[in-house]
């Protein structure tokens, strides 16, 4: 084995103890101190804590399977004789399952779907559901025999579930949960803020408290969505009336504008493509705009700019610059 394995091996260990401390809440003051002071001194220390963090988080979503389960015992055992965690017990068990990469990966690997900017697909999954990644989205699954579990990463995805009552379809979204039996639904994460939309059956919602722990926050039927922070979840819009046509176009491939401020509309509209328009100045920026835009087709919305608003359009093959139109020119006669 060459040194630098060793290295890692030990960088590896060092930070599954710290933070199997940590989460047992049997830290003083001064042990505080002293993993802060661990963590600085290597960005790999950094690198192997967050992997323990990464790591617990996935354990904790699939402790309760029964393969997993399966395997604890010579987990336990080869911990034991690894380290000196023979004081973990009760909630920081967890760390346990934390540590035994290999099992997981071996377990419960997640095949993962993405798209390009400007890309969409559709993915069938294997119980009968059905996939749609919009643009620039990414979105892991992995079905277990309790659960079929996915991972929107980023994004916006619609999904079309197969019902199956035994095995609940559940969206994860960075700590949040998306949950429903047999049902379509939408959700977009975008800069932390996430929006839910049901067009068919019951979609319940649940939310990480400052505590940690999981907490309802909505129960929606078709027509219906939410809307909430990551960072608060708790400060929700509730659940409110959507509008389906807007929330569902992108699925063919349009872009519906509903009394939207132009620079909000323009930042939507650039998600879907590498040509970006670019609004100049903030001369138009709260000007309102409506109406059904084909995605690709920047050119159609900057001739709507034109004709709707008078905004100066200056075009080329990388981007498209829109201006506020020119104050009308004072006409002088000479007598």
């Amino acid at each position: 084995m060459s040194r630098t394995e060793v290295v890692d091996e030990s960088i590896r260990a060092a930070a599954a103890e710290w933070f199997a401390r940590q989460q047992s809440s049997a830290m003083s003051a001064g042990d505080v101190d002293a993993m802060e002071q661990w963590l600085q001194e290597d960005t790999r220390h950094r690198l192997a804590f967050a992997q323990c963090q990464q790591l617990c988080l996935m354990s904790d979503m699939l402790k309760d399977d029964p393969e997993l389960n399966q395997g604890l015992p010579e987990v336990r055992k080869a911990v034991r004789r690894r380290t000196r965690w023979r004081w973990i017990s009760g909630a920081a068990a967890v760390v346990l399952v934390a540590v035994s990469a290999v099992l997981i990966q071996q377990h419960y690997s997640v095949d993962y779907y993405q798209t390009a900017i400007g890309e969409q697909r559709v993915v069938h999954l294997q119980d009968g559901s059905t996939l749609m990644l919009n643009t620039n989205s990414r979105v892991g699954v992995r079905y277990a025999r309790r659960e079929r579990g996915l991972i929107l990463e980023k994004g916006e995805a619609f999904f079309m579930v197969a019902k199956n009552p035994a095995r609940p379809f559940v969206v994860n979204v960075q700590g949040s949960e998306v949950r429903a039996l047999g049902t379509a639904f939408n959700v977009a994460l975008r800069e932390g803020d996430v929006q839910v939309a049901v067009t068919q059956g019951v979609v319940e919602v649940k939310a990480r408290d400052r505590s940690g722990h999981q907490r309802p926050l909505a129960r929606m039927l078709p027509g219906q969505g939410v809307r909430y922070r990551l960072s608060e979840p708790g400060e929700n819009t509730g659940v409110i009336p959507i509008n389906l046509e807007k929330v569902t176009a992108w699925q063919t491939s349009r872009i519906y504008f509903d009394d939207e401020r132009l620079e909000d509309a323009i930042a939507e509209y650039n998600r879907y493509t590498t040509r970006k328009v670019v609004l100049v100045g903030d001369g138009l920026a709260d000007e309102r705009i409506s109406g059904v835009f084909n995605i690709g087709d920047a050119d159609a919305l900057a001739f709507a700019l034109e004709q709707g608003l008078g905004a100066r359009v200056n075009k080329n093959e990388q981007r498209i610059l829109v201006l506020p139109a020119l104050p009308d020119q004072e006409i002088s006669v000479e007598k």
